[in-house]
């Protein structure tokens, strides 16, 4: 697991492709090229990511989904989520 006293940003040459009228978002990594079909918590997440740093992040995050399915629900969605776009390079620390 990485530090999380970094800033995160999406990785800069992943593509998004947002369908908001169907409510989806594919994210594609030319790295190790592969189509990810990215659920509404990880999408989230992803517009989150634009060089805060993580704590900020995860602030943004509860603040948002906290009220609406409980902090300790949104803290486990947000760990899970944030941990697997990080594996996925679709998010990476920023310079």
């Amino acid at each position: 697991m990485l530090s999380r006293n970094g800033c995160y940003a999406k990785t800069s040459n992943v593509v998004l492709r947002r369908f908001d009228e169907w409510g989806r978002c594919y994210a594609f990594t030319p790295d190790e090229p592969e189509i990810y079909d990215l659920n509404t918590t990880a999408w989230f997440i992803v517009e989150l990511c634009d060089g805060r740093p993580f704590q900020q992040i995860e602030a943004d995050y509860l603040a948002v989904l906290g009220p609406k399915v409980g902090r300790d629900k949104a803290n486990s969605q947000f760990h899970a989520g944030f941990d697997t776009l990080l594996q996925r390079n679709i998010i990476s620390v920023t310079e």
